[in-house]
């Protein structure tokens, strides 16, 4: 009944040059298409008035101080609003770095917003859900720090399964801890 459904849909869909005609080229066209989408890589360049617009918002945000920051952030979140996000991986990060350079560096000052809820900090994280939803520059030193830590726990885990199994739930949340406290730090008070 599935595969009824799915060649129906793929029939309906897909132009009368492209119905696959086999089993097979019914179940790969999906796979195809699914490895194409995840595989493909965003645009790798964005057009000249796009950068010269982030080159000029990002010179304005470096030179800002605590009472000019937040027009620097609300420039380039229309920016990124306008563009739906950075269009490369690397603009994301340069962008993300420093505004999260500026913030600390405005943070120490006493310049940014007391607490976590002032008009700086929400259109920041505005800024962030529009340039890096998921937190991928803040978030990348804790995450790769877990991932090359998990070898040594792991070994370490085994060691005490085996010498000291009354100690094993212990080590295994000491160990869990170790690894994950950093990123729930991070994605909690970050």
């Amino acid at each position: 009944f599935f595969y009824k459904m799915l060649l129906a849909a793929s029939f309906a869909l897909l132009p009368a040059s492209l119905v696959p005609l086999g089993r097979r080229a019914v179940l790969a066209a999906p796979a195809a298409a699914a490895l194409s989408t995840f595989g493909a890589p965003r645009a790798a360049r964005a057009d000249s008035a796009f950068l010269q617009s982030l080159r000029t918002a990002e010179s304005d945000l470096a030179a800002s101080d605590g009472s000019t920051v937040l027009s620097s952030i609300n420039a380039l979140l229309e920016l990124a609003t306008d563009y739906s996000g950075m269009p490369s991986d690397e603009l994301r990060k340069e962008l993300m770095e420093r505004v999260l350079a500026k913030r600390a560096a405005l943070k120490a000052q006493g310049g940014w917003d007391e607490g976590s809820y002032g008009e700086k900090e929400e259109q920041f994280l505005r800024l962030q859900r529009a340039v890096d939803p998921w937190r991928v520059t803040e978030l990348q030193g804790p995450a790769s720090l877990a991932i090359l830590g998990f070898g040594p726990v792991y070994l370490g885990l085994l060691a005490v399964q085996r010498l000291v199994p009354k100690l094993f739930n212990v080590a295994y949340t000491a160990g869990a801890a170790a690894l994950f406290a950093p990123l729930l730090f991070g994605i909690l008070f970050g």
